[in-house]
């Protein structure tokens, strides 16, 4: 009988770790969603003021980036 109880207690103890690591995960999404949403909006934020910054410098016209240059592969081996 003494077997049965630590069975039952082991058993009770296993769905109890379950039941707090469910737990402990769920305040860590929360706690990792709260952030993310944080950084996005100190990222529109600063942004933002970037934007009025260089609009009130005068410099209303962005650097133009040029795009990247792909090669395909057909095109790269065919100059071989």
């Amino acid at each position: 009988m003494a077997e049965q109880e630590s069975a039952a207690v082991r058993n009770a103890n296993k769905h109890f770790r379950k039941e707090e690591q469910a737990k402990a995960g769920a305040a860590a999404w929360k706690e990792y969603i709260e952030k993310e949403e944080a950084t996005r909006l100190k990222t529109a934020r600063l942004r933002a003021q970037r934007l009025a910054r260089d609009a009130a410098a005068g410099s209303a016209t962005a650097p133009v980036r040029k795009p990247a240059v792909r090669t395909s592969v057909r095109t790269s081996l065919a100059k071989r």
